[in-house]
């Protein structure tokens, strides 16, 4: 955005970052002056209209002008604002935790459809490896009843969904536990209802090739097992299938590694295996039923 010293509007402002941003070949141009400046104005995408003569301030220019830069650097627009949308929900979020994805709602949905299974007591859920919280908030919102343990190994993602879970009035429903799935003892002694994670689930090789967007800003330790894209199926299963009673394991599926994730079930001794399909008809949940 060129810097002058016309007066800008509300209008204007859009209207030229938007031209800016289409220019530089990115999606959503407009939505994503919108939100840019929505944030920095405090307030909604729908007020923005409502005050197109609106003059800004040499200061709110300048702030701006800040986001525009960061922006395209590439940072993604979820990072500048400082919060996104799942499940119906707000949740903060900062480079500390991955930015929480449609497909991983699908995730959340099919979980949902198991609340008729269980008694009006509800029931205990495993959240491994919560990051934002997404999971574990949306599902105590959801479904009441439930109760959740949410554990992550980076104490900076903890202190993320624990505030999400304040925010969203869930934090009475969820314990939060500093844990390393890889290399802790599991938290869980006899019984657990359902197991449910979005695990790293991206091999090193294909983590090389990531939009800069995702790879540059986005926590790695959230993204890839630093190897085949399937350690974390393997020791979630494994530890499972040693000495954890649990009725349901529900795993969010990477694109590109089906195949080799689907023998995984099979060499623990699991055979009640489905796979559900996203909303884009890719195969996109695991999900394991036992006796």
């Amino acid at each position: 955005m060129a810097n002058n010293n016309n007066i800008w509007t509300v209008l204007k402002i859009l209207n030229t970052t938007t031209h800016f941003f289409k220019n530089h070949n990115f999606e959503n141009p407009r939505l994503n002056a919108e939100m840019l400046l929505s944030h920095i104005l405090n307030t909604d995408r729908i007020e923005l209209y409502l005050q197109f003569d609106r003059i800004l301030t040499s200061g709110e220019i300048n702030q701006f002008r800040e986001l525009i830069r960061r922006r395209t650097a590439h940072e993604p627009l979820q990072y500048l604002i400082g919060k996104t949308e799942f499940m119906g929900l707000t949740l903060n979020v900062s480079p500390a935790v991955l930015i929480p994805r449609p497909e991983t709602e699908f995730l959340v949905e099919r979980t949902l459809r198991l609340r008729e299974k269980f008694s009006s007591k509800g029931c205990w859920i495993w959240d491994i490896g919560t990051g934002s919280g997404c999971i574990a908030i949306s599902l105590a919102h959801h479904w009441p009843e439930c109760h959740l343990l949410a554990t992550d190994v980076s104490k900076e993602a903890l202190e993320i969904a624990i505030k999400n879970a304040e925010i969203n009035n869930t934090i009475s429903k969820i314990d939060f536990l500093q844990h390393d799935i890889l290399c802790d003892e599991s938290p869980i002694k006899n019984t657990i209802d359902i197991i449910i994670s979005n695990p790293p689930y991206i091999s090193l090789e294909e983590y090389k090739n990531l939009d800069p967007e995702i790879r540059q800003f986005e926590p790695e330790i959230a993204l890839t097992d630093f190897g085949s894209g399937t350690i974390f199926y393997h020791k979630i299963l494994s530890m499972i299938a040693k000495n954890l009673n649990c009725k349901f394991i529900l795993l969010e599926l990477s694109g590109t590694c089906i195949d080799e994730v689907m023998k995984i079930p099979w060499q623990y001794g699991f055979d009640k295996i489905a796979v559900f399909k996203d909303y884009n008809n890719l195969p996109r949940v695991l999900e394991i039923t036992i006796n």
